[in-house]
């Protein structure tokens, strides 16, 4: 706490001297040169009930800002002439942060993971996190991004080259057309969003690409045509993901290790035979959320996109989008790792104890169990101590459209539309059965197959300067309004039990015997599913089995994570401004009527006691139900549920993690 005082302190006695606003340092000798920043710390409690407080988060901020215009009007630094430059400009940010958070280590309150399955206070606490690791994460010193513009003389071409951030579509908050940049989503997951109204700036993974825009002018009717495209080749990343006990990791332990020892890599019933009796890692040397098999050149993991710009008669902005990139999760419930399939062979250099090579081409069962033993032991020379899942991030297909325009006569409104189709996404398919990890007598399959489905996705909003006179009689609110939808091209998906019992009896009361969902008959047989609860057809991944816990202990299954055909969201921003505009406040609803009524509800305002310093006050309350009964739908302890919502938003998945913050900034 005294680290916390004392950059309060700092702060307080910066409002209180610093003169107004200003550039730290600026020069036009060579060029227009301009370095500012700015000083953040920000401080959050979670608060699930009134009696249940967690300090969350502590983060200090510094940010750097570097600008050189240094060819302008054909002249590098205002001397010497460049023959094929009209411009050219530089441009970097430098972001070093610290965390007290993890050096005061407070225990979390969160005691169930998503699962249902408990989690120990030792568990829980910052401090089961082995320290190396919390030095990884209270620490962040990167240039965040540095780049140059290129603006050419005699050709209407422009070109970006270096680290960078890409953003297009019309959407705010939830991603479609903007998928350039993944996103880190380990800090304060998707909460960068108003208020305060930082947005995914603070979240995407900035990479490096080449962006280019060429520039047509006029082409018959449509004004301020342009084709832009961007590459990046080789730079790509997955997007970050945190788990428990970070603060905003998703309500489940480390998947792959973690201090109860439930990693998938910790299996005794699939790593044991490993050196150590732990698997060094996924099928090929994979890693979840981090290296897919593939290497980091332009050759291996290349992405482009490109779109044409216009705007119609009537005032009509479109754009026409095509993207080819590896896929990184959306909010789409699509699979993250992924098994040999069952029927397949693997080539293998050495399968026998024998001396010399003995090459074959091994059953996937086989090479399967014989992929956790270190390498060239006797029983299975092809060893790698690895565990036989591939984290994979596959190369997919985007089409899609963006536009809005401002209707003048009737709603006085700015319309937005935006949307896309993607191809070839995976998901889990529980019909289809993958090596080692199959369906075993009156079992659950561990980890299900894989099927291929395309994906249409939108947004229409709105955007509205609107009188409320009553609160403000000096100035208008802008309200902004989004609806978004998820829909699954030919979705399947079918659910069974042990007992194919109906829902109702054929007086049409409840059937005592019936095991199941309510919103969905059984499937017809009773040799297809095994479990009681589980599911086949597509299948969500946030509910995958534990690998040496497949079921609970009454015997339930995994495998409850829900693939609607529909996933719906909506959202409501109202911003105000008072005094001038030194006073902001704001208030944002969102709603997710599909998943239990996930919802969130964030109040916030930035006070700017001068130009250069500013007070933020936030406070998010996030909940599930309509809106009093968390569990609608979920009550009761043999409901194949248990209670846990499984949703792609994550509205429900992060119910309870309500929090209020407060937030100073001094921009220099």
């Amino acid at each position: 706490m005294k680290r916390l005082w004392g950059v309060l302190t700092f702060v307080v006695i910066v409002a209180t001297s610093a003169s107004p606003a200003h550039a730290l340092y600026r020069t036009s000798k060579i060029g227009e040169l301009d370095v500012s920043g700015r000083l953040r710390t920000t401080n959050l409690v979670r608060h699930p009930s009134l009696d249940r407080l967690a300090f969350i988060m502590q983060r200090n901020e510094l940010k750097l800002r570097f600008e050189w215009k240094f060819i302008q009007r054909g002249k590098l630094a205002g001397r010497w002439k460049v023959p094929w430059l009209k411009r050219a400009d530089f441009f970097a940010v430098y972001r070093g942060i610290y965390d007290s958070i993890y050096d005061i280590t407070p225990g979390m309150i969160e005691r169930k993971d998503l699962q249902g399955d408990p989690i120990t206070a030792r568990e829980a606490s910052l401090e089961s996190i082995p320290r190396s690791r919390r030095n990884e994460m209270k620490f962040y010193n990167q240039v965040r991004e540095a780049y140059v513009d290129l603006y050419f003389k005699d050709i209407p071409l422009t070109l970006r080259i270096g680290k960078q951030q890409v953003v297009w579509g019309e959407s705010d908050g939830f991603r479609m057309l903007d998928r350039a940049n993944t996103l880190d989503l380990s800090w304060h997951f998707f909460q960068e969003l108003p208020p305060p109204g930082f947005g995914f700036d603070e979240l995407r993974i900035p990479f490096f690409m080449i962006k280019g825009l060429w520039d047509f002018k006029q082409l018959g009717p449509l004004s301020q045509p342009f084709l832009e495209f961007y590459w990046n080749p080789g730079d790509w990343i997955p997007g970050k993901i945190a788990f428990l006990p970070r603060p905003w990791g998703v309500r489940l332990l480390d998947p792959m290790r973690n201090s109860a020892g439930t990693g998938a890599l910790q299996s005794q019933t699939f790593c044991r035979n490993a050196e150590g009796g732990t698997c060094k890692s996924l099928l090929y040397g994979t890693r979840l959320f981090r290296q897919g098999n593939y290497n980091r050149n332009p050759l291996d993991n290349s992405q482009f996109g490109v779109r044409f710009h216009f705007i119609a008669p009537g005032g009509v902005e479109m754009t026409l989008n095509y993207l080819y990139q590896r896929w990184s999760t959306d909010g789409s419930p699509t699979a993250l790792v992924r098994g040999l399939p069952a029927d397949g062979f693997t080539h293998v250099e050495d399968a026998s104890f024998l001396p010399g090579k003995q090459p074959a081409d091994l059953p996937n069962e086989e090479f399967c169990r014989g992929l956790a033993n270190p390498p060239g032991s006797r029983q299975a020379p092809w060893g790698r101590n690895q565990l036989c899942l591939e984290y994979f991030a596959p190369y997919i297909h985007t089409i899609g459209f963006s536009l809005n325009w401002f209707e003048a006569d009737y709603t006085q409104t700015v319309w937005r539309l935006e949307t896309i189709v993607d191809f070839d996404l995976p998901f889990y398919d529980g019909d289809k059965q993958v090596a080692l990890f199959g369906r075993s007598p009156n079992g659950a399959p561990l980890v299900p197959g894989i099927s291929r489905k395309n994906m249409w996705k939108g947004m229409i909003a709105f955007d509205r300067p609107t009188w409320i006179r009553w609160l403000n009689k000096q100035s208008t609110f802008f309200v902004t309004g989004q609806f978004f939808w998820h829909y699954l091209i030919n979705n399947e998906h079918r659910r069974c039990s042990i007992n194919d019992q109906p829902k109702r009896l054929p007086d049409g009361s409840p059937n005592p015997n019936f095991i199941g969902f309510s919103h969905a008959e059984n499937c017809g047989s009773d040799t297809e599913l095994l479990l009681p609860g589980e599911q086949v057809g597509l299948i969500g991944p946030l509910d995958l089995p534990k690998l040496d816990r497949p079921a609970d202990p009454k015997g339930r299954a995994r495998l409850r994570d829900t693939i609607h055909d529909w996933e719906l969201l909506g959202t409501l921003a109202i911003l105000g401004f008072y005094r001038g505009g030194s006073l902001v406040p704001a208030m944002i609803y969102l709603i997710d009527p599909v998943n239990s009524f996930g919802q969130e509800l964030a109040f916030g305002i930035d006070w700017f006691i001068r130009p250069d310093i500013a007070v933020n006050f936030t406070t998010r309350l996030i909940w599930a139900g309509a809106p009093w009964d968390a569990y609608r739908g979920h009550k009761g302890i043999d409901d194949p549920n248990r209670g846990q919502i499984f949703d792609p938003w994550f509205f429900g998945g992060n119910r309870g993690r309500s929090e209020s913050g407060i937030m100073f900034t001094w921009q220099f």
